[in-house]
């Protein structure tokens, strides 16, 4: 029988040993008692409210963050998981959520505002739709002025009500429709954020909002988050973060960034997958890896990376999903990928020869 306390151990070893100087998402609670690396906390917000879904709802749709019903789990999801770590100094923070279905493809309209178009189609017991309506109704007061703005006929008010409601595309020669799912996304967004902000604050104060780990994203969802946590995060699995987004408007943000997960597979051992980000061979992990931070060293908004994860999946798939990848540090037999963590390590160690300068002593003046 394996001892917990020991297995822990051995697995801080040897993260330490190799430059990990922090614990990532879906780390084994336990590891927060040890008190020897600093943890981070998913809050895995679940309960009976309204949903809305994208078309990429891949871990479920999307949250209705009007609906009282959300409110009330975020507050018990908040509760539990910070009612033993209130004042525990080795911990950075919550993390809201995983990956939302924020949006599809950007360059498809019925992606980019998914969210918005979806709301419109649901019936009028959805808060979100409740909540669309009423905006727009401050906007145009009837249906002749949103006629006029959309460029559509709209006899009675009422027929927004209605399910399966079809609004508008985009369009140059209407270009208040798009303005209107912007609205609409922003106020979704940040609706969303500052319920998890303000519950967070009620019952952990001295702890980080550490984001919502956008996989998709729409700015709207970006900028509420970072005007409502503490820091942005990313899920990356590209192979520089500045593929993973545009760098130049999250400088405009001004905020901590951390990227939350990224990684580079094979197929050529272990598992029979070679992950999101992929490389050729076995040999060509720790050079993508050092090349991942060496760029992510370029950005001063970025403040940590999180490698997702320690250890290879089953060969048979995870029972989440069924996913089998080769992309551990450490494979299924426990034993760590050595010419890997040795990349990873000497990495990790060149770190501070980048963020770190030489001072150089000042010349004293001639006499």
């Amino acid at each position: 029988q394996v001892d917990p306390t020991a297995w822990r151990r051995l697995r801080q070893d040897r993260l330490q040993a190799w430059s990990v100087n922090t614990l990532g998402n879906w780390s084994e609670p336990a590891f927060g008692s040890d008190t020897r690396m600093p943890f981070s906390i998913p809050l895995s917000i679940h309960g009976d409210y309204a949903t809305i879904s994208t078309g990429v709802d891949w871990w479920g749709a999307m949250p209705d963050p009007f609906d009282p019903r959300f409110a009330m789990a975020t507050e018990r999801a908040v509760a539990i998981a910070s009612r033993d770590h209130r004042d525990n100094p080795w911990l950075l923070g919550y993390f809201a959520d995983n990956e939302l279905a924020w949006a599809g493809p950007a360059d498809d309209p019925n992606g980019r505002y998914a969210l918005a178009y979806a709301t419109l189609r649901l019936t009028t017991d959805v808060p979100a739709k409740r909540a669309f309506l009423k905006q727009l109704r401050d906007k145009y007061r009837n249906q002749n002025g949103l006629s006029r703005a959309w460029g559509i006929e709209l006899p009675a008010w009422e027929l927004m009500e209605d399910p399966g409601f079809k609004a508008p595309l985009p369009s140059a020669e209407y270009p208040a429709i798009e303005k209107d799912m912007q609205a609409f996304l922003r106020l979704y967004a940040e609706t969303y954020f500052k319920t998890i902000a303000d519950s967070l604050d009620w019952h952990a104060p001295n702890h980080l909002l550490l984001g919502g780990r956008f996989a998709s994203s729409i700015p709207e969802a970006v900028n509420a988050c970072a005007e409502f946590c503490d820091v942005l995060s990313f899920n990356f699995y590209t192979r520089e973060p500045q593929h993973g987004y545009d760098f130049a408007a999250l400088r405009e943000l001004d905020k901590p960034l951390m990227v939350t997960e990224f990684h580079f597979g094979s197929r050529d051992r272990g598992p029979f997958w070679g992950g999101v980000a992929e490389v050729y061979k076995e040999e060509e992990r720790g050079p993508a890896y050092a090349h991942f931070l060496t760029k992510a060293l370029e950005e001063p908004q970025i403040v940590g990376l999180h490698w997702f994860q320690y250890l290879d999946q089953p060969v048979t798939g995870r029972l989440l999903d069924g996913e089998n990848g080769h992309l551990g540090l450490v494979g299924i037999t426990d034993r760590p990928w050595d010419g890997f963590v040795k990349a990873v390590r000497k990495a990790n160690l060149d770190v501070p020869k980048t963020l770190l300068k030489p001072v150089t002593a000042p010349v004293p003046a001639a006499p």
